[in-house]
């Protein structure tokens, strides 16, 4: 092999972690935080046990990263979602958009968001994760309460609730819907998030509300 093509320690490291990680994901998802050891993620990524400890402080440490990185991604799906709207959308086709991504991720994804219902599990039964899992998780509903303030300041709209919280409350409903979509299938139509989203930011807004651009008013319902 030529010696430009072959993997630097810093490549090599990288690449060592990254499939760690992405083993370590799957076995949190189907064995859950207390179910998982080190041993077996080592062993079936294909490592030594000290692999892990070379690059992760211990499960806890790992744990969290495979989190940062589940939310990473996340953060990546909505700016590119985000970014193929039409900038003169109204408030609620973006958010709509926003919320229907979120359960087309799910319906390809389950096993990502069983991984997020056992960050939330664990969480709940360690303080101390808590407090370094809620910053994480906050960081992502920050990215969709910036978004929304950004929107209302450009259109000049008076906000009913603050970005804050309908960025919480839009959260939550997605999360929920999942959940019941995790337990009942039939149940939650794959469109209702975004049908219930839309019908919310209109409500919301308004019906018919003015967008003080020049020539432009919000659509409604």
């Amino acid at each position: 092999m030529n010696a430009a093509k072959r993997e630097t320690r810093v490549q090599r490291q990288a690449r060592t972690r990254a499939e760690l990680l992405a083993t370590a994901a799957t076995v949190f998802a189907r064995r859950g935080y207390d179910g998982a050891s080190v041993e077996e993620i080592a062993e079936r990524a294909g490592y030594s046990h000290g692999a892990v400890y070379s690059n992760f402080d211990g499960k806890a440490d790992l744990f969290l990263t495979v989190f940062e990185d589940y939310m990473a991604e996340r953060a990546r799906e909505l700016a590119a979602t985000q970014v193929a709207l039409d900038e003169d959308a109204p408030l609620q086709a973006r958010a709509r958009a926003l919320a229907d991504q979120w359960m087309e991720r799910f319906a390809s994804d389950r096993e990502s968001f069983v991984l997020h219902m056992e960050f939330i599990a664990h969480a709940g039964r360690d303080p101390e994760l808590a407090g370094r899992f809620g910053a994480r998780s906050a960081a992502l509903r920050e990215a969709v309460s910036r978004y929304i303030s950004t929107y209302q300041e450009e259109v000049g709209a008076e906000p009913a609730l603050p970005a804050d919280d309908l960025a919480l409350v839009l959260r939550a409903l997605g999360i929920g819907l999942a959940v019941e979509a995790l337990v009942s299938p039939a149940a939650v139509r794959r469109d209702l998030y975004g049908d219930f989203v839309e019908l919310l930011v209109t409500l919301l807004a308004g019906d018919g509300a003015v967008d003080r651009r020049p020539g432009r008013k919000r659509a409604s319902r």
